[in-house]
């Protein structure tokens, strides 16, 4: 006998948390969570058995830019040298925050757009 107080001997079925549950038994839970998400009953029948989504970059409109930072170089200079100098001198968090925008150096992410139904055979 186990700690858990399950025979040893028990197989587990495979798909839920753990490895109990069935492969079976993912479309019901599934449907269940979406019920759980107050979707009612039209929008629950129309929804497909493949609830995959694929995602793809954005190929329409415009693209989106982030604007970019209203600092001038030498505020973007003075920005660094504050944060530099913060773990030697006596500099307050406040500060420090203020002049996160100006050395952020976030690269640029394609946009992405996530959609139902897609085809996701050449999606490796």
């Amino acid at each position: 006998m186990s700690r858990s107080g399950y025979d040893k001997s028990l197989r587990k079925g495979g798909a839920g948390q753990h490895n109990w549950g069935s492969v079976r038994d993912e479309l019901e839970l599934e449907r269940e969570a979406l019920e759980d998400a107050e979707i009612d009953e039209g929008e629950l029948a129309e929804t497909s058995l493949d609830v995959n989504a694929a995602v793809r970059p954005v190929a329409d409109g415009p693209p989106t830019e982030r604007p970019s930072s209203p600092l001038s170089p030498e505020e973007v200079e003075k920005a660094r040298k504050l944060r530099a100098k913060g773990l030697k001198e006596d500099v307050n968090l406040a500060s420090i925050a203020r002049t996160s925008a100006a050395v952020s150096t976030s690269p640029k992410a394609p946009s992405l757009e996530i959609t139902r139904d897609a085809d996701t055979r050449s999606i490796p």
